[in-house]
């Protein structure tokens, strides 16, 4: 069966030959986003988990230059570093105890623009799997029309009326189809996966936004 599709596919015009060509690209495209996100958000889970089980033992982030750190161990280290430059700071000045409202909204903001650039980071290309879901499909639709219009086309130059004259040319042109389908399906798999597990992660960084704020409202960070 196999070996018939790809009989199709080589028999098939340029125009289709293209179309698969680009669906075949957007596919591995996608799979190389989805396998690096996937990583990626494994050793982000990783470091966090190790982050807050250290702070929740010990009441002190692991590492002793972690502040410093901070940057390359997930977004709640990230935060977490922010915060410790932020209180290092405000001692160097010679200012110690709880923060006032206006520290408290200084520090506030610059914990989350620590957030919204991790958050970037970790969203960055999710938006080539949602267009490899919505374009694949119509990009094997059109190589579908343009084969069945080719090969009416055909079908009248040749002055026949019988469909099996140009069956092959169809069958071809169906290809396109079920090869935009492949690769659409696990992109918006991948698409979905992803999405929630940055959703998830905008929880957990809100979450420990909030609490940590209210540690260093309380000076004791």
């Amino acid at each position: 069966m196999i070996g018939k599709v790809l009989s199709l596919v080589f028999d098939a015009d340029l125009v289709t030959k293209l179309i698969l060509l680009i669906i075949f690209f957007l596919s591995v495209g996608s799979w190389a986003v989805a396998i690096a996100k996937l990583r990626e958000f494994r050793e982000v889970l990783k470091s966090s988990r190790i982050f807050m089980d250290a702070l929740r033992t010990t009441g002190r982030a692991p590492g002793g230059d972690f502040w410093n750190r901070g940057r390359k161990t997930g977004p709640l280290a990230r935060m977490y570093s922010e915060a410790g430059r932020f209180l290092q700071s405000r001692a160097d000045r010679g200012l110690k105890g709880p923060l006032d409202q206006e520290e408290s909204g200084i520090l506030r903001s610059a914990l989350e623009r620590e957030a919204s650039e991790d958050l970037a980071e970790r969203e960055r290309n999710i938006g080539f799997l949602a267009t490899v879901t919505s374009v694949s499909p119509l990009l094997g639709l059109l190589g579908t029309v343009w084969g069945v219009l080719t090969s009416f086309i055909g079908m009248r130059d040749m002055g026949v009326a019988d469909i099996s004259a140009v069956g092959a040319g169809v069958a071809a042109a169906l290809t396109t189809t079920v090869a935009g389908l492949l690769a659409a399906i696990p992109a918006n798999v991948f698409h979905n996966f992803v999405v929630g597990r940055v959703q998830s992660l905008v929880g957990d960084m809100e979450r420990f936004l909030s609490e940590l704020l209210d540690v260093c409202r309380r000076g004791n960070l």
